[in-house]
C-alpha cells in the first residue's frame, strides 16, 4: 500500500505519536508511508528524526487551497491511495484531494463538538471512513448526527509491546533525578494544558507526601503554550512538599519513566483514550486515572486499575494512598494481560490495514459512467451517498 498521513498541529502528544507508530510500522512491513505536515511541527521535527518519510504541507487552522493542492500534487506524484486526516484542520484541506478522487480516512483522536453546516458537511462527505479511538467518541458523533454507525470503526491505540514491557529499568531514570532505589515514585505524563488536569495531581501531593514522606512526583511532558507550564509552575509553588515535584519537560524515554514509577497518574478532564494506560497495563504498573471518556472503557474499576471522580483531589489522594498501601500483584497481572491481548500495535494495524483495504476494494467497484458523462467520479459518490443517506437510510 501507499498510504499519506496528515497532522496539521505543531505540538506533539499521543495523537502525534500514535500517527508516527503508524507510519514506521507501515514501513516496517514493506508498505510506503509518508508524514505531510507543517514544517515548523514538533511531529515533522521527530520524523526527521526517526527517518520518516515526509512531505511538508502548509496547513493552517482553516481551509487552506494551497494545502490542498499541495497535497493533490503530491499525492499524484507518488501514487498515493489513500489519505489518513487525523486533525480537524487536516479534514477542511484534504477535501481537496477527495475532490480529485483521493479515498479519505479521518481518524479522530479527541473529542469533537463542532456542529455547523460546514463541519457536519465534512463529516458527511468528506472522507470514505471514520477511525475513532473509542466507542464514547463513536457514541457521541452518532448522536450529533455526524457521522453513521456503518462508517464508524472503533480502534484503540496499540503500544510497542517490546518496548512497553515488564522487564523495564528504570534505573537511569532514578539516577538522573537523584531518586533513591527504595522511594516511592508518582508520575503523570502528558502534554501541560488544562484539559489534562495536571493541577489536581499537585494539588493532592501534600495529601499524599503528608501520609507517605519518602516519595517522589514527576511530571513529564512539555506544554502547549509557555502560560499552561507557569500556572503549573505558580501550584508546585503553593505546595508544603514542593521540593518533592520534578517537572522533566518532554522526553523520548517515556517507557523508562513508566519503568521507575510505582504509579502512574491520569488526571484528564477529558480523555478520549490514553495510550499512557495502555502503555502502564503493559509494563504491570498501577495506572489511576479519572472517570471520564475512554478512560472508563479501558479501566475496569479494582480490577485492572482504578478511577477517581474527574478533578475531586480528595478522591485522588484517597485511592493513590489505597494503593500505596496495599498489594496490587493481581490487579497489574490482569492489565498486563489485556494489553497482550487487545493493544498490541500489531492488533491496531491489522484492523487499521483491513479499512485500508475495504475503501480501496470498494473504489475500484464504482461504475466508470464518469467517463461518459464527462463528471468527476468523485461527485458522483458525493452525490450517491448523499442521496442514499438522505432518502434510503432507515
Amino acid at each position: 500500500m501507499r498510504i499519506a498521513h496528515t497532522e496539521s498541529s505543531v505540538h506533539m502528544g499521543g495523537q502525534q505519536l500514535r500517527i508516527l507508530d503508524q507510519i514506521q510500522w507501515m514501513l516496517n512491513k514493506g508498505h510506503s508511508a509518508w508524514l505531510l505536515a507543517r514544517e515548523d511541527s514538533a511531529i515533522h521535527e521527530e520524523a526527521t528524526r526517526r527517518g520518516i518519510p515526509t512531505h511538508v504541507v502548509p496547513f493552517r487552522g482553516s481551509v487552506h487551497p494551497l494545502a490542498g493542492l499541495e497535497m493533490v500534487r503530491f499525492a499524484r506524484e507518488e501514487e498515493i491511495q489513500l489519505i489518513d486526516c487525523h486533525s480537524s484542520s487536516d479534514a477542511c484541506s484534504v477535501i481537496v484531494a477527495r475532490l480529485f478522487g483521493i479515498p479519505i480516512v479521518r481518524t479522530l483522536h479527541v473529542d469533537t463538538s463542532k456542529t455547523d453546516l460546514v463541519h457536519k458537511w465534512l463529516w458527511r462527505y468528506g472522507n470514505d471512513h471514520v477511525v475513532v479511538v473509542s466507542q464514547w467518541i463513536a457514541d457521541k458523533l452518532s448522536k450529533l448526527g455526524l457521522v453513521d454507525a456503518h462508517k464508524t470503526s472503533v480502534i484503540p491505540t496499540g503500544i510497542d509491546l517490546q518496548r512497553f514491557k515488564t522487564n523495564g529499568n528504570g534505573y537511569y531514570i532514578r539516577k538522573e533525578f537523584d531518586i533513591p532505589e527504595n522511594t516511592k515514585v508518582i508520575s503523570e505524563i502528558a502534554m501541560i494544558r488544562p484539559d489534562k488536569g495536571q493541577k489536581y495531581f499537585i494539588r493532592a501531593i501534600d495529601k499524599i507526601a503528608a501520609v507517605f514522606p519518602d516519595i517522589r512526583f514527576l511530571i513529564v511532558g512539555s506544554a502547549t503554550r509557555p502560560e499552561f507550564l507557569e500556572e503549573i509552575k505558580k501550584e508546585i509553588a503553593a505546595l508544603r512538599h514542593r521540593d518533592k515535584v520534578i517537572l522533566t519537560g518532554f522526553r523520548h524515554d517515556i517507557e523508562d519513566f513508566i519503568a521507575a514509577s510505582d504509579v502512574i497518574v491520569n488526571s484528564s478532564l477529558s480523555e478520549p483514550r490514553s495510550q499512557l494506560i495502555h502503555q502502564a497495563f503493559a509494563m504491570e504498573k498501577i495506572i489511576v486515572a479519572s472517570n471520564v471518556g475512554g478512560n472508563v472503557e479501558t479501566i475496569r474499576h479494582g480490577e485492572t486499575g482504578f478511577l477517581f471522580n474527574s478533578g475531586d483531589v480528595e478522591s485522588l489522594s484517597r485511592i493513590v494512598l489505597s494503593v500505596l498501601s496495599n498489594d496490587t500483584q493481581q490487579i497489574r497481572e490482569r492489565a498486563h494481560l489485556i494489553a497482550l491481548l487487545e493493544f498490541g500495535i500489531d492488533t491496531m494495524m491489522g484492523k487499521t490495514l483491513n479499512i485500508y483495504e475495504m475503501i480501496l476494494k470498494a473504489k475500484l467497484r464504482l461504475p466508470q459512467i464518469s467517463r461518459v458523462i464527462g463528471i468527476p467520479r468523485v461527485v458522483i459518490r458525493m452525490l450517491v451517498y448523499g442521496f442514499t443517506n438522505r432518502y434510503l437510510s432507515p
